[in-house]
């Protein structure tokens, strides 16, 4: 069975365990997103270290851009989709997911930041957004709704631990300090201040580009 075969099939049983999830009452509708939303975004891991061509490792997100507009536009797959009908997060992740493979792959270091990136947007927003709601006492005013400090705080602890990941995993030579804590500076800020989804691309290419300069 090819790799390919197999990303498809990895991400099939994880939207299907969440949807599942959440129409059994198990998990709520947040949750059930998240779970998604951490469990194909970590897949950029096995993806950067097994796959050879950057097309064929592009190839599944680049479809998902497709049927992730579908299912916003009619609404198939409560577990993904937003409630809110102004939010394109859905759609810009796995469109950051394709562009930074294809932009990246070949370049020295760029596995490991493109890594990174997604690692950050995976981890660092999944964890901004359950412990700030769950947390959340201290909020500030982001266009029309509200992050709060104690979320964005989550946010650039778990970016920290995405990069450090990253450059363990991927990289030829861990990632310095400086490096870690200014990806995770630099990513906690364009997720505290993104509106309508727009930090699904923002952030790892962000923090990617950050990362590569440094590198």
């Amino acid at each position: 069975m090819n790799l390919t075969l197999i990303s498809f099939l990895y991400v099939g049983v994880i939207v299907a365990i969440a949807e599942g999830l959440r129409r059994s009452g198990a998990v709520t509708f947040d949750l059930s997103r998240k779970i998604i939303h951490v469990g194909i975004g970590t897949w950029i891991v096995p993806t950067a270290l097994l796959f050879d061509s950057p097309y064929w490792a592009a190839a599944l997100p680049a479809v998902f851009v497709v049927l992730n507009a579908v299912s916003y536009r009619f609404k198939l797959v409560r577990a993904m989709d937003e409630e809110a009908g102004d939010n394109l997060g859905t759609i810009l992740f796995p469109l950051s997911f394709a562009l930074l493979i294809v932009l990246f792959w070949n370049q020295e270091g760029g596995r490991a930041a493109l890594t990174a990136g997604i690692l950050v947007l995976a981890w660092g927003d999944a964890a901004a957004a359950l412990i700030g709601k769950r947390w959340g006492k201290h909020r500030y005013r982001v266009g029309s709704g509200y992050r709060s400090w104690e979320g964005s705080f989550a946010m650039f602890v778990f970016s920290g631990l995405a990069i450090f990941v990253a450059g363990q995993w991927l990289g030829a030579d861990s990632y310095s300090i400086a490096a870690i804590v200014g990806g995770a500076a630099l990513a906690t800020i364009l997720e505290g201040t993104s509106l309508w989804g727009l930090d699904n691309l923002f952030v790892p290419l962000g923090t990617t580009l950050l990362l590569r300069g440094l590198a």
